[in-house]
Order: structure tokens, then C-alpha cells, then sequence
């Protein structure tokens, strides 16, 4: 089906503080398409976004958008007004619905001086572009994100709650473009999904900026990439984007290697001597020129990230039945876990399920309120927490590193001053005495992470690591944490990272309760969906059972049988050998066990939960026929 363009660009171009970001970009948006916008941080992709909205004009080229085109943006890091109500926060937005919805309610009550031509006219736009029903759309996405009444307050609410508020106000504003920065930042797992079938369910266009690879795996159809001032389009998800890029620079390479073999013959004959260059075409010269000015120009590789780990003791560190509370409150509920070298653990949960609190007391920011917590005596442990608040933001970049380490030994054996681990991270000398409180949210993370890894740690706690860094530093960080020398908890919304970081999950529900599951959170996703169909399938045969039950008295009064009667004699012993079994297993999971041991009792610990659970039907349907 053709769908016709309602942005397109011709020869755009834009520069800012003297840094060209994108050149000579051309072209279109179509109705309906769905956009992964890629790219290294500093790239420009925020700047693009900006430019696409109408927030930010061009340098050069021409955008034209579709005629009435509704643009609805949400902003990388939006945050909500001291004093603001979820409600003025929802209304506070400066889209044409938003504004329109404004103006109505100030005409009818009389806030704005309006004639009664006006209000009709107002009150005929409300109901032709839908500004009636903005308020049912905005309490349903709000229910549906887990947020508050819309009369609460705004005060006090985390990162990740403010970022579903305004995805609220995104959502409902039934644009026909919708641009995203970073929508998954400070969202929990469950919003992340839940954003996703949104998105994939959805009419209107959006370009979505995210570092979330199994979300743009997910929901894109098409990714744009900015690289080296340009923006390449490639049709697919994720997966087939880099499929793409990797024979389009192969292709490149391999061009580039037939230039310089033609190039180094050229040469050769451009040096044979001055009385024959006096003779040599001067066409032929100017093609050399222009061979040696097309090299081909590869993006700056980043130097892989490595340290090396002071020595771990046999102990690492031990949780006895810690918990957490705040007054009356309690946050984190008992729990124990020996945490052994090698050790790759993902943490997971909704918001404010105590995730970060956890963290806290591994890392000895917090006190538990009961149990213990058993460090080991060569434990260094170094935490890189989810924002960049607490950094020294009058301090230089330099400064700030030399104040974490003089000289950094690194995973292969060489030495670096602080200047040169600078460099090897992308950070070029002439940024070294930059301040912090001048540099992007992505290269604040990135010099934050160079910083902890400084330290020589062998405990490495990871809170949301993915926030803000670019996907080439997430593969990086990737491959660091699977080679580190010592223990590794990732606290991460990425699904991504950590199918490929982490070994082991922690999963956290609402109430603070944790629950330790063999795998990563794939296979842990897995498990509860598995476990979720299983109910579904017992509630359908309940649901057939119960008429069978009542169709007429000879039914209900019908006798056991004697091997009814012997089953039921043996079910409850069954059932207890069985949970016996599982708290054996959970017993073996919190031991620190390794290897084909844990990978076989991972799988029977996902058999035992819906056999339990079975026979504890069984033996009350038994219970039923015999007490009858």
C-alpha cells in the first residue's frame, strides 16, 4: 500500500558550537512508519529529533511537513515543577490538543474574555480534533502505567514514575508523529513491555532515539543511523541493521584497499624522477589527488574497557536474612545469598520494589535494619550508580580522574596516566580541563564509568548502567563485565545486557520479596510465562470441572473409589517430599554453585513449581469426594 510522506527533508544540515553533527540529509517519513534513530553519544540524535519537531531550525535545506501535522515530543529527561499536581503536569504540555483543551476550558469559565461565536467555534474543534476525550485517554494511560490519581501530587515521585507521566502526556495527544528520546530510561521492565505494545499497536508514525536493543528489535521497522556528520537509513529491525552495516563496510574496506593498491602503483609512477614528472598529465595528477582525498573515513574506535581486579579472598561477601525498613515501612523483606567470585547477577523489579536499596547494602551505603551483612577482607568494591548526581561539577575532567587513581593498571598489562586512560575513552586532550558540568548526559556516564573502573574493583555493583550511554559503549561494557575477574550485580532495565551480562537473576516483586532464579531474565521471563499459561490452563479445566460437578445429585454423591482413597492416603506426603525438593534447590541456588550442577537443578526447579501445584489441586478435588 503507498502511504504518502508527512516529513520530508531535502539537503538538511546542522552544525553547533562548530561541530558538524549531520550534512546534506535527505529524506521522508511516511504515515504510520516506525523509526530506530542510532548513534554514538554527542552524535547528534537528540539534535535531530529537535530539528524534525520544529524546535530547532536547520543551517541549510528545507523540511516540509505534512499540512495540520501533529507532532507530539517526549523529552530525554523531562522533569515536573515543585508544587505540580499530576494533573497540571499532564495539561502543562505545549502540544496543539493540549493548548486547545486550554483555551476551551478558559473560554467556558470565563477566565479568557471570549465572545459566543468563539466558544462555539472552540467547542466545535474540541469535538472534531477529540479534545473531550483527552482526559478518559490520560486517566487510562495513567492507570495503565501504574501512576497515581491525577489529583496527587508530583512532589517526591522517582525518575522513572515522571517518565511515565510523560509518556501519558505523549501518548494521549493522538499525534501523527510521535518522537521519543530515550523513552525507556528510568522505566522498570514491566513499563518497558507494556510501552512496546503500545507502540507496536499503534496508527501514527514515531522516530524513537533509545539504546535499548531488544526494544528497537522489537518495534522498529526501520533504523537511521548518524555516523560521521551523515545519516544512513537501513530497512529492518536491529538485528537486520547490523547485518547491514557490517556488508556495507565490508564493501567499503574492500573498496578502500583497491584504491590504495592503484593509489601506491600511481605514486610510483608520479616518482620517477623530475624530468619525467615535467612530462606527466596533469589529469592524471589531479586523479591522484582525488584518490588520496577519498579514504575512506572510519568512525574513532573506543579503547575496550579493562582494569585490573586487586585479588579476591576466598569470601566475597554474605547476606544473612538482611532486610530493610523505613519506620514502620519495610522496603526489602529477609533475604540471604553468598555471593562467590564469578558471580554474574541481575537484579530486577518493578519501580520502587527496593532494587536500589539492595544495592545500597551490598555496597555499605546502607545499614540493614535486621540481619548481617559479611564482607570479605580483600572486598574492593566499586559502585556506578544510575545518575551522575554527587559528581564534582566545578571539577575538571582530568582533575576528577587523577582524584580516583595517579596511574591505572589495565586488564593487559599496561599502565596508564590519567591523561592517556582519558584518551583511550574518546576523551581528546583538548576536553581534559573541560568541567564537568559542561558535557553531555552521555560522555558524564561514560567518564563516570572510567572512573569506577579506576578503582581496580573485584565486587563491580552496575544500577541501571545502560542510562545514557550509546550502544557501542553498552557492547563494550558488555564484554568487560563478562571477562571481569571477580563479582558482578547489575541492577538494569536493558534486556539486552542482561541476557548477555548476567548469569543469575534476583527478581524483586512490589513488595519488596525477592526470589533467586538460575538464568538470566530472558530465561527467567520465560519461566513466569510458562508458569502463567500453566494457571490459565488450570483455571480453564477448573472452569469445565465445576459444571460436570453439578449435573445432577447422583454426582455429588458419588463414592471414592478404593484407589481414590489409597491416592489420597499418599498425596500429602507427596506434595511435602516435593516442596521439600524446591527449598533444597533454592537452598543449593544461594550457595554460590556452579557449573552442569546449577544448570540441572535450574531445570527441575522449573518442573517442580506447576507439579506442586497440580498435585495441591488433585488433592483438594480428592478432599472434596471424600469428606463428601
Amino acid at each position: 500500500m503507498l502511504r504518502m510522506n508527512i516529513v520530508s527533508l531535502d539537503g538538511v544540515s546542522k552544525t553547533l558550537i562548530g561541530t558538524p553533527l549531520f550534512q546534506n540529509v535527505s529524506l521522508g517519513i511516511e504515515e504510520g512508519e516506525r523509526i530506530g534513530l542510532v548513534g554514538r553519544n554527542g552524535a547528534g540524535k537528540s539534535t535531530f529529533l529537535r530539528v524534525l519537531s520544529g524546535a530547532l531550525e536547520p543551517d541549510d535545506g528545507a523540511i516540509a511537513r505534512k499540512r495540520g501535522l501533529r507532532i507530539a515530543v517526549l523529552p530525554q529527561s523531562p522533569v515536573a515543577p515543585p508544587g505540580a499536581k499530576l494533573a497540571e503536569f499532564l495539561y502543562g504540555g505545549d502540544s496543539d490538543l493540549v493548548r486547545l483543551v486550554r483555551d476551551y476550558e478558559a473560554a467556558v469559565s470565563g477566565r479568557a474574555a471570549t465572545d459566543a461565536r468563539a466558544v462555539e467555534a472552540l467547542h466545535a474543534k474540541m469535538e472534531s480534533e477529540g479534545g473531550f476525550l483527552l482526559e478518559r485517554r490520560f486517566a487510562s494511560l495513567c492507570t495503565e502505567f501504574g501512576l497515581p490519581d491525577i489529583g496527587a501530587s508530583m512532589d517526591g515521585m522517582s525518575g522513572g514514575m515522571i517518565k511515565k507521566a510523560a509518556l501519558a502526556r505523549c501518548l494521549a495527544d493522538a499525534a501523527d508523529l510521535v518522537l521519543l528520546d530515550e523513552p525507556t530510561n528510568h522505566l522498570d521492565l514491566a513499563a518497558i513491555e507494556l510501552l512496546e505494545r503500545k507502540l507496536e499497536s499503534s496508527a501514527f508514525a514515531f522516530v524513537v532515539v533509545t539504546h535499548d536493543r531488544a526494544f528497537l528489535d522489537a518495534v522498529a521497522g526501520r533504523i537511521l543511523e548518524v555516523e560521521c556528520s551523515q545519516v544512513f537509513s537501513y530497512p529492518g529491525d536491529y538485528s537486520t541493521f547490523i547485518e547491514m552495516k557490517n556488508e556495507r563496510w565490508n564493501s567499503l574496506e574492500k573498496a578502500d584497499s583497491r584504491r590504495e593498491a592503484i593509489l601506491k602503483i600511481e605514486m610510483k609512477w608520479l616518482m620517477r624522477g623530475a624530468r619525467a614528472r615535467a612530462t606527466k598529465s596533469e589529469r592524471r595528477k589531479g586523479v591522484i589527488k582525488d584518490m588520496q582525498a577519498a579514504a575512506l573515513e572510519r568512525p574513532v574506535a573506543m579503547g575496550a574497557f579493562s582494569s585490573k581486579s586487586k585479588r579476591l579472598g576466598k569470601k566475597v561477601l554474605g547476606l544473612k536474612d538482611v532486610a530493610k525498613r523505613y519506620g514502620e515501612r519495610l522496603v526489602f523483606e529477609p533475604f540471604s545469598y553468598e555471593f562467590v567470585k564469578g558471580d554474574r547477577i541481575g537484579v530486577v523489579g518493578p519501580n520502587g520494589s527496593g532494587k536500589t536499596t539492595l544495592l545500597g547494602l551490598i555496597a555499605g551505603s546502607l545499614e540493614p535494619s535486621e540481619g548481617s551483612v559479611d564482607r570479605g577482607a580483600n572486598t574492593a568494591c566499586a559502585y556506578y550508580g544510575q545518575t551522575t548526581a554527587g559528581l564534582p561539577m566545578d571539577a575538571s575532567m582530568i582533575e576528577f580522574i587523577r582524584s580516583k587513581a595517579e596511574l591505572t593498571s589495565m586488564g593487559d598489562g599496561t599502565t596508564l596516566d590519567p591523561e592517556r586512560l582519558l584518551e583511550r575513552f574518546l576523551f581528546d586532550r583538548t576536553m581534559h580541563d573541560q568541567r564537568l558540568s559542561t558535557l553531555s548526559g552521555g560522555e558524564l556516564r561514560r567518564l563516570q564509568l572510567v572512573s569506577v573502573l579506576a578503582e581496580h574493583p573485584n565486587l563491580l555493583i552496575l544500577d541501571e548502567p545502560t542510562n545514557d550511554l550509546d550502544i557501542d559503549t553498552i557492547e563494550l561494557l558488555e564484554e568487560y563485565v563478562e571477562g571481569f575477574d571477580g563479582c558482578v550485580i547489575v541492577v538494569s532495565h536493558d534486556r539486552a545486557f542482561l541476557d548477555g551480562a548476567t548469569t543469575t537473576t534476583i527478581a524483586i516483586d512490589g513488595s519488596g520479596r525477592a526470589v533467586l532464579y538460575p538464568g538470566p531474565y530472558g530465561e527467567y521471563r520465560e519461566y513466569l510465562d510458562a508458569e502463567a499459561d500453566a494457571k490459565a490452563d488450570a483455571e480453564k479445566a477448573e472452569t469445565a470441572r465445576r459444571p460436570r460437578e453439578r449435573v445432577d445429585a447422583a454426582d455429588k454423591s458419588r463414592k471414592p473409589t478404593w484407589a481414590e482413597r489409597k491416592e489420597y492416603e499418599g498425596i500429602l506426603d507427596e506434595i511435602q517430599a516435593l516442596e521439600d525438593e524446591k527449598s533444597s534447590l533454592e537452598g543449593l541456588f544461594s550457595s554460590g554453585a556452579s557449573g552442569e550442577e546449577l544448570d540441572r537443578a535450574g531445570r527441575r526447579y522449573a518442573e517442580l513449581c506447576p507439579l506442586i501445584e497440580a498435585r495441591t489441586s488433585r488433592w483438594e478435588e480428592l478432599a472434596a469426594l471424600i469428606d463428601a
